[in-house]
């Protein structure tokens, strides 16, 4: 009877035991906010599923940290304020640096480089020359650093504002605007699947203004420092390994390291 009541005891007890084991080896759940509808960034595949250069490189970085990330799509210009009330934890969505977000969002070191031109027609006479643009009409993605640089840079310019980058696109091949201006290496994969066939090209030369950096980086919550520095010493890790290349290498034939 005294053995088997001391059997029932160590049970319990070994039982406790692992139940604390397991809960410690629960993974951490991050929530990782993204666009969705960005390719080669972020888009959905024909089953739905969930791809892109920055898919491949939030999962890197997850499994470097050994954390579970889920990950959270919806509009762009919703991000941010999905980042501040605390739905999400951070943003993976090539999310360009600049003063104005800075003021609101912590950034990580940026993990690639991506710089902004304008697209048009080769017959249009469209470059980065303020000259050449004035008057026309430039369609820009809601939200982005695009639309503060049409709006703020460019007084002589209309802009329209899309939800998504494809919009625009389709818009620029029906001849409704006259140029589009968005990060080099979005309007790179449409030019090489469909743009360059009908006429359209890279306009004039790349941007070079603060607003338009091309620094691309991780948004998390304003004062989050250990996530902050626990994304840093990830990104580190990540480029100083051949896999940073390999996930680059499937979407670009060029460097778009930092």
């Amino acid at each position: 009877m005294r053995i088997t009541v001391l059997l029932g005891v160590l049970a319990a007890n070994l039982a406790g035991l692992l139940g604390v084991s397991l809960a410690i080896a629960e993974p951490e759940t991050l929530r990782i906010g993204t666009e969705g509808a960005y390719p080669p960034f972020e888009f959905r595949d024909e089953s739905g599923v969930l791809k892109g250069f920055d898919v491949d490189i939030g999962d890197a970085l997850c499994a470097e940290m050994k954390v579970k990330c889920v990950w959270q799509p919806q509009d762009f210009d919703g991000l941010i304020p999905a980042l501040k009330s605390g739905k999400i934890d951070l943003i993976i969505s090539s999310l360009s640096v600049t003063p104005d977000r800075s003021k609101v969002v912590d950034f990580t070191k940026p993990y690639y480089l991506s710089p902004s031109q304008f697209v048009a027609l080769k017959s249009s006479g469209i470059t980065e020359d303020p000259a050449t643009l004035k008057n026309k009409l430039v369609g820009v993605q809601s939200g982005t650093i695009h639309q503060s640089y049409v709006e703020q840079k460019l007084p002589d310019v209309t802009n329209k504002v899309y939800n998504t980058i494809q919009e625009a696109e389709l818009d620029l091949e029906a001849g409704r605007i006259d140029a589009m201006l968005a990060d080099k290496l979005v309007t790179y994969d449409w030019l090489a699947k469909a743009g360059t066939a009908k006429g359209f090209e890279y306009a004039g030369k790349v941007l070079v203004d603060p607003l338009v950096t091309g620094q691309i980086a991780i948004g998390v919550r304003k004062g989050d420092i250990a996530l902050r520095q626990r994304l840093d010493t990830a990104i580190d890790q990540l480029l100083s390994d051949p896999a940073y290349d390999r996930i680059a290498g499937a979407y670009f034939p060029f460097s778009i390291r930092p």
